[in-house]
């Protein structure tokens, strides 16, 4: 645990920093220069995808976490997702706009009654173990799925799976959704294919990750590094590479990611040639790369958002008032400036601006008013307890955003420390276990809102202790209407449930900033968060 005696000098010199390098402007080496809220059709790296792709070589890449496990069926962790999607795959994913497209299905139909849904299956597709994919993979998937994984609520519209013949699997639904195709594509604890019985061969403990994707599981060495290996059977399928979809294709031998959690390290490490690849590159080293001629700098407006989740297991903030004191104490765009160096933008809700499910009730949000949060303190009986704000040391603005919250806090007469955890023990001993006073993360996005708010917000799901029948009403009325129309209008209600319970508060959308070697050509980084490692080659 660490205590912050004087965080108000540190938030000046960000803020100084900032206008510094903001005045200086950025020249040089930059693939990508997208953070000012606008996002774009066109690829980011265009200057990286020129030339004739070469086959060999190994990928180094430099992540900012570990992972925590090699189950993606029960795993809700971001470190876990980037490497194993590049092994495993789904029925259907997302493209680069969060659109909803094949991916081991051919296509879906839905019957006229909406409770039916047919996916015929791409044929010739092999798993890494050699083995033909088939509907009865498919069936033995997602029923697992539906058992281990923290978000299988998501699937309780699912009546039963029907192996109708080797390539064609059928889903019975309980009422028609409008949400179970984003189910079924969310990257987030991902439904991912795997051979029938692999969880059993493997003693209910995936150690082996098996999968359809372009690069297979070589091992795992915890802390240290994983390997994965080009899958020369790998089948992509049709159409233009988009998000996860499309033609991906493996050129690269070997990618290795080793986890360097300090982020002027995982830096030093791309300059010295060490790595290729560095994920999570702090604000505050933009200009320093974008003046480089040996590395490509890559940016890109993110969907990503910060949180600040309130505990509900124990005092102070089962309290409503305490709650609404922290949401008036707090100043997201100083945390915007301290966490960000002022590229990220302020996040009044989990929906992102420029998604169609966006409206008034996302754009309402709570402004500073710091006597009102100190009345609302005295209200709730506060009498200067200790209260700690947990956070990970991987993300670096996970910990500038925590600090900041912080010194706010502190204006109010809130006793505040900040602990700082290794990102494993963050994750189970905290996020997971709703065991914190205030929680400080960040979420990747979601191809429907259903999944954002059902995840965190219904008592079935949520881990901080947050129960109120009244919005697991409206989630339960989300999941069964179809209506686009009337979705959106429940998912404005939820959202001003959400502002009014405060299970949750959104505080920032983080920029994606990456840098690779400028002999890494084909890369092309993505608002969504996730690195893609196909279709990229080594040019050396």
């Amino acid at each position: 645990m660490i205590k912050i005696k004087d965080f108000r000098v540190a938030i000046l010199t960000a803020l100084v920093l900032m206008l510094a390098w903001v005045t200086a402007g950025c020249g040089g080496h930059v693939a990508s220069n997208n953070l000012a809220g606008q996002t774009s059709d066109k690829p980011a790296d265009t200057q990286a995808s020129s030339g004739t792709p070469k086959t060999g070589g190994t990928l180094i890449v430099g992540t900012s976490a570990d992972l925590t496990k090699l189950d993606l069926h029960s795993s809700t962790v971001l470190s876990d997702r980037i490497p194993l999607l590049h092994v495993q795959e789904m029925l259907v994913t997302i493209d680069e706009k969060m659109n909803i497209i094949p991916l081991l299905a051919e296509k879906w139909e839905t019957s006229q009654d909406g409770k039916t849904v047919t996916f015929p299956l791409r044929k010739g597709v092999t798993f890494h173990n050699g083995k033909e994919m088939k509907s009865e993979d498919v069936k033995y998937s997602i029923e697992r799925f539906m058992k281990v994984a923290a978000r299988k609520g998501e699937f309780s519209m699912v009546e039963s799976i029907e192996s109708k013949d080797d390539f064609t699997v059928v889903f019975h639904l309980k009422e028609p959704s409008g949400v179970f195709l984003a189910s079924l594509a969310n990257p987030y604890n991902p439904a991912v294919i795997m051979p029938k019985g692999i969880a059993e061969e493997q003693k209910d403990n995936i150690v082996t990750p098996i999968g359809t994707g372009p690069f297979q599981f070589v091992k795992w060495e915890q802390g240290k590094q994983l390997v994965l290996k080009r899958f020369d059977k790998y089948v992509p399928a049709a159409g233009e590479t988009s998000g996860f979809g499309g033609a991906k294709k493996p050129y690269v031998d070997e990618v290795v990611f080793k986890p360097i959690s300090e982020a002027s390290v995982r830096l030093t490490a791309l300059e010295t040639g060490e790595i290729d690849l560095a994920t999570d590159i702090l604000p505050k080293d933009v200009k320093r790369l974008s003046t480089s001629k040996e590395l490509v700098l890559s940016q890109e407006t993110s969907m990503n958002w910060g949180y600040l989740f309130f505990g509900f297991k124990k005092p102070p903030f089962d309290n409503l008032k305490m709650r609404q004191a922290v949401a008036y104490a707090i100043n997201k765009k100083e945390i915007v400036d301290v966490a960000t160096w002022g590229l990220g933008k302020v996040a009044s809700s989990p929906v992102y601006p420029e998604t169609e499910w966006y409206s008034d009730a996302h754009a309402a949000d709570y402004q500073q008013d710091l006597e009102k949060a100190k009345q609302l303190l005295k209200e709730a009986g506060y009498n200067g307890e200790k209260i700690t704000i947990s956070t990970a040391k991987a993300y670096d603005h996970h910990q500038k955003a925590a600090m900041t919250i912080q010194s706010q806090l502190k204006k109010i007469g809130m006793n505040v420390d900040v602990e700082i955890l290794e990102w494993a023990s963050f994750i189970s001993e905290r996020a997971n276990a709703g065991d914190y006073h205030l929680a400080v993360s960040h979420i990747t996005p979601r191809p429907d809102p259903n999944q954002i708010y059902y995840a965190y917000t219904h008592s079935k799901s949520n881990f901080n202790g947050y129960k109120n029948p009244k919005m697991d009403e409206l989630l339960e009325k989300g999941l069964a209407t179809v209506d686009q129309k009337q979705r959106k209008e429940i998912y404005n209600d939820v959202q001003k449930l959400l502002r009014e319970d405060l299970s949750f508060m959104s505080t920032y959308y983080y920029p994606v900033i990456e840098a690779h070697q400028a002999y890494l050509k084909g890369y092309i980084p993505w608002s969504a968060g996730y690195p893609r490692l196909w279709n990229v080659w080594l040019d050396k």
